[in-house]
């Protein structure tokens, strides 16, 4: 009867329209990486031509991703139970395979995704700070931006652990700024294509036309060279897949749209606003990327960021500052999302018994309806992934200005590589399960709402996800980057190499251990603690305080 009373309230709740859940996922699903990726894009590739190209077909490979995964999601959509990863994987793969994406997610991915968020944000302040560019003094930097990511870190946690309204306010606010630096460089470009502004460097020629796949373009220098200038035996395609974990980021948020399908009026709805909001999503990707290389500044120091191209356009250092910490909001917009959302999959680990809490302690909601425990828990496991990634870092930048002298325009070295990392490990996930949802068209094991054009979008999917992880794991032992041109071994690209190669074994080791070990640990765990576990868990799916916290 109460299970019934439940799916009725939920029923009730789940009542989004077309326009709402179009606004729904276009807010969700456009984040902060659009705004940095681009400069890291040019340093992997020298060449804008080729990061086009690579935004264009990464971008059609996560449309076919979506298209299969509106298929995944009406699983739960069906069965009335959160969107999750962990939910489509156990359906799928059953509770042993499902104990690996539990703890992934909580325990490596989401501590490494905020981690390196806290430094980009970081950086982003010091950036909109010495908005001309004086970076000169890498120590310094490198200071600022990790005093102020273990600040911003410990303000988010501190209050997401503790309460839910500073959180909601501070998500609805920082949605609708973080897209007014994305339509403002729109319209900017859009005025100087319209000649209301003089043409700002070498993407227009004489004719005020875009030149970017002119591979003789100043800012096209690897196009066919290589990414540093000079013949590294890399070709074109090698590259465009290399660039692809980097773009993926941009797009990670549309797993939150699949898991919508739950929020929609019908189906239909559902699929009409999903298709049409990363279409109109990758749309305005692609026009951004093209503004931020037009006005933006090539050469040894480029800068192909939007405050930089905000500052060419118009010149003005004040609205160049505006628009900085903007971003930075945005930036810290999807770091707040996310600690909530670890913050959930903690407790939801206790819930499933995926991890040993006999007390409930993971699941206990205090008066503000905070897991406050597994709240705690996110707090200090990313504090731990935040200090290794940043003694790693400092580890490269030491390196690095021993060799060289040379500005140093960013101290994300392993923390952005760790980043693509696990975003190549996190859409593997949900190519298996695009795997599970195409087996299961055969075996029928699972009941899903099956989708139009399933199959073609299940297998580009697959077969290009393979071909990145292939090219992602080979250039991972490709000993050339430790060497210059000149075949001189560079202390800082093999101490990079060692490192990079360490940090893939650290990781994959936790993700197989650490499940099996709270596997292990919940077997010790008495039935009868499990039974009274069960009352705190009912507590807990009913969003209601803890008697603890009464």
């Amino acid at each position: 009867m109460t299970k019934k009373r439940e799916i009725k309230t939920n029923n009730n709740r789940h009542q989004y329209g077309l326009l709402s859940m179009l606004a729904m996922i276009v807010g969700v699903v456009v984040g902060s990486g659009v705004y940095v990726v681009n400069d890291s894009l040019y340093e992997l590739s020298g060449s804008v031509g080729l990061i086009i190209i690579t935004w264009i077909i990464i971008s059609a490979v996560v449309l076919f991703m979506l298209v299969a995964f509106i298929e995944v999601a009406s699983i739960t959509a069906r069965t009335k139970e959160p969107g999750t990863v962990n939910n489509w994987f156990r359906h799928f793969f059953g509770k042993k395979g499902s104990k690996y994406i539990g703890v992934f997610f909580p325990i490596i991915y989401f501590p490494i995704l905020i981690s390196v968020l806290a430094v980009i944000g970081s950086e982003q302040l010091f950036n909109t700070i010495w908005i001309d560019g004086d970076n000169s003094k890498p120590y310094l930097m490198f200071l600022f931006v990790t005093i102020f990511a273990y600040l911003f870190a410990s303000l988010f946690y501190g209050v997401n652990a503790f309460t839910q309204k500073p959180g909601k306010i501070f998500q609805n606010t920082g949605t609708i700024i973080k897209l007014i630096p994305l339509f403002l460089l729109i319209f900017l470009g859009i005025l100087v294509a319209a000649n209301a502004f003089s043409p700002a460097n070498e993407a227009f020629d004489n004719g005020g036309n875009f030149n970017f796949f002119d591979p003789n373009a100043a800012f096209n220098q690897g196009w066919e060279n290589g990414a540093d200038g000079w013949d590294s035996g890399v070709s074109n395609l090698e590259i465009i897949l290399l660039m692809a974990p980097t773009i993926m980021f941009s797009f990670d948020g549309f797993l939150f749209a699949a898991s919508l399908q739950n929020e929609s009026k019908k189906p239909s709805t559902y699929k009409i606003a999903a298709i049409t909001g990363i279409v109109f999503i990758v749309f305005i990707y692609i026009v951004l990327s093209l503004f931020v290389f037009a006005f933006g500044t090539s050469g040894e120091n480029h800068d192909f960021s939007v405050v930089n191209c905000v500052f060419n356009i118009t010149g003005q250092k004040w609205l160049s500052i505006i628009i900085g910490l903007m971003i930075v909001i945005s930036v810290y917009t999807g770091f707040s999302a996310c600690t909530i959302a670890q913050n959930r999959m903690i407790a939801d680990l206790s819930v499933n018994n995926q991890i040993r809490d006999k007390n409930g302690d993971l699941i206990a909601r205090n008066k503000a309806k905070v897991p406050q425990r597994a709240a705690l828990w996110s707090w200090g496991l990313t504090i731990f992934w935040l200090t290794i990634l940043r003694i790693l870092d400092l580890a490269i930048l030491i390196s690095i200005i021993s060799e060289d002298s040379s500005v140093i325009t960013s101290t994300l070295f392993i923390s952005g590589w760790s980043l693509n990392f696990i975003t190549l490990l996190s859409y593997s996930v949900y190519t298996l399960l695009i795997i599970g949802a195409f087996k299961n068209r055969f075996d029928k094991k699972v009941e899903v709402e099956k989708t139009k054009g399933f199959y073609p979008a299940a297998i580009i999917s697959i077969f290009a996800m393979f071909i990145v992880l292939i090219v992602f794991t080979i250039n991972l032992f490709d000993y050339r980057s430790i060497f210059d041109q000149n075949d001189n071994l560079v202390v800082s690209g093999l101490l990079s190499y060692l490192i990079h190669i360490l940090m893939v074994i650290f990781i994959i080791f936790l993700a197989i251990f650490i499940p099996n070990y709270f596997e292990k640990d919940v077997k010790k765990v008495q039935k009868e603690e499990l039974e009274k576990k069960e009352k705190l868990i009912k507590q807990y799916l009913k969003n209601k305080t803890d008697p603890r916290f009464s």
